[in-house]
């Protein structure tokens, strides 16, 4: 693992393989370590750069009573992209993918291509005066207000039972539920960029790298409006809707997104 410092804070990312650039971002309460059997398959033609978000895996956390920025987590991918020469490429997540995007936004023309699996853009629900948005807000208040009163394993089990669904919540393994729990504070930190951010959907259409979204056909609504909105924007985007996923598909369904990664980075080189 290597380290760089990004806006005072210490950042561990995993620097794998040879070959053109690609960039991957994790989900949430997540690290690294959710790409690494994608990243085994591409090492071989592809240079990869795996970080660990803020908060996340061994990267240091947001300092505490310091107001978050919108933009810190995506300062982690343009300070990457700038350590590497040439095109980009760039996969993620969730929240990875919502980063991967507004990363795109900065670097323009180096980045060559975009996969993204329900990216969390959900400030543009709020901005675009969706419906879909006060499902999200909802699961805002549930979070930080929990949070706010030091609840922090209730925060956990709202916001994973919203993605997860309750019963797979409750059959948890401790093990997991204690790692979101300890990362729960950071998620909260992440709901204040949809409450902020207002960047309008028109402002993604200068986005000209082609872009493969991926939507599960049992995800949430929000999630899927999201998709949709920015596969109706991005000149050069598709929709690719998998069967029977939800949210969480690079762990329920990871053979067939690492195929569908795989065959459009291919296409792409």
């Amino acid at each position: 693992m290597k380290q760089l410092i990004v806006n005072g804070v210490e950042i561990t990312y995993l620097d794998q393989g040879k070959g053109a650039n690609v960039i991957v971002g994790h989900c949430s309460s997540a690290s690294h370590k959710e790409w690494l059997p994608l990243m085994q398959m591409l090492s071989a033609d592809w240079r990869v750069l795996a970080p660990d978000f803020i908060g996340y895996g061994q990267s240091q956390s947001w300092p505490r009573g310091e107001p978050f920025s919108a933009d810190a987590d995506v300062d982690v991918l343009v300070a990457l992209a700038k350590k590497v020469k040439g095109p980009l490429h760039f996969v993620g997540h969730s929240y990875g993918a919502a980063l991967a995007l507004e990363a795109a936004r900065k670097l323009g023309s180096r980045v060559k291509s975009l996969t993204l699996i329900e990216p969390v853009s959900f400030h543009l629900l709020k901005v675009e005066s969706r419906p879909e948005w006060r499902e999200v807000e909802r699961l805002g208040i549930a979070v930080l207000g929990t949070v706010g009163r030091g609840d922090d394993r209730s925060a956990a089990k709202a916001f994973m039972s919203y993605w997860l669904g309750r019963w797979r919540w409750w059959l948890a393994p401790e093990k997991f539920k204690a790692a979101i729990t300890a990362t729960i504070r950071k998620v909260a930190l992440e709901f204040t960029i949809a409450v902020e951010a207002n960047a309008p959907l028109r402002d993604y259409a200068s986005i000209t790298a082609p872009t493969l979204l991926i939507v599960g056909s049992k995800t949430r609504a929000p999630a899927r409006a999201v998709a949709d909105m920015l596969a109706a924007t991005l000149p050069q985007a598709e929709l690719k809707i998998l069967k029977g996923a939800g949210h969480m598909s690079p762990f329920t369904h990871r053979a067939e997104i690492n195929r569908l990664v795989l065959d459009y980075l291919a296409a792409r080189r």
